[in-house]
């Protein structure tokens, strides 16, 4: 009940500011979507064409300006069982990259944490027309958040990438830890990753603490306005 409710009311602050939602995981229209959304190119790990996505694996959060697609976001959980994370980024990054990529490791603090079944979000892309709303970009990936743990309540932590240069966007997302230099590549990195990237992560434990305490960013909000 506790992520319905906070569902519903990062739904309302993007009303509120004229935006909607679409959230699906019919794979047959989901690359339509996203061509709307001006993507320029899709990540290996998200990709429809070159993916075998099935029921309740994935899904897509696109968001709506006047009825338009101007955003997409997508969810998908990766069961790692007995499999370290750092082998995973390795195996995966292989197979989905189609090259030998070069991962000399994984930063400690991931791989010691990130284990069980893991949310990965991913593919985060929003046009022109709501590009520079950071009120809007801050609802509309904590409801995916929020519905990605509705979708898959039994996971352990949920996960995504960010480049260096938006790192700050990590208190945007709400999201509980960084860890900088996430991945460190050799000569052969696959399309996108840089030795400072980072990871944004945090728990289930985490995520129930947040719907336990009312939203900081509307307390300091209603502390300026007294």
């Amino acid at each position: 009940m506790k992520l319905t409710t906070r569902a519903a009311q990062h739904l309302a602050k993007l009303k509120a500011l004229g935006f909607d939602v679409l959230a699906t995981d019919d794979f047959a229209e989901i690359e339509e979507l996203v061509q709307q959304t001006g993507k320029p190119f899709r990540s290996p790990m998200f990709d429809t064409r070159r993916n075998d996505f099935t029921e309740g694996r994935a899904f897509w959060l696109f968001l709506k300006l006047d009825g338009e697609i101007v955003g997409g976001l997508a969810a998908q959980l990766i069961g790692l069982g007995q499999e370290s994370f750092e082998h995973y980024i390795a195996r995966s990054t292989n197979a989905q990259y189609g090259i030998e990529a070069d991962l000399e490791h994984v930063a400690r603090p991931l791989n010691d944490r990130l284990r069980g079944d893991l949310i990965y979000l991913g593919d985060l892309h929003i046009s022109d027309a709501a590009r520079g709303k950071r009120q809007v970009l801050r609802e509309y990936v904590r409801l995916c958040v929020i519905l990605s743990a509705m979708t898959w309540p039994s996971f352990d932590w949920v996960f995504a990438h960010i480049p260096y240069q938006h790192r700050s966007l990590q208190d945007v997302y709400g999201f509980a830890s960084i860890t900088h230099g996430a991945f460190t590549w050799g000569a052969s990195a696959p399309f996108l990753r840089t030795n400072d990237m980072a990871v944004i992560y945090h728990a289930k434990a985490d995520l129930l603490h947040s719907l336990l305490i009312d939203d900081p960013d509307e307390a300091a909000k209603n502390k300026r306005k007294g």
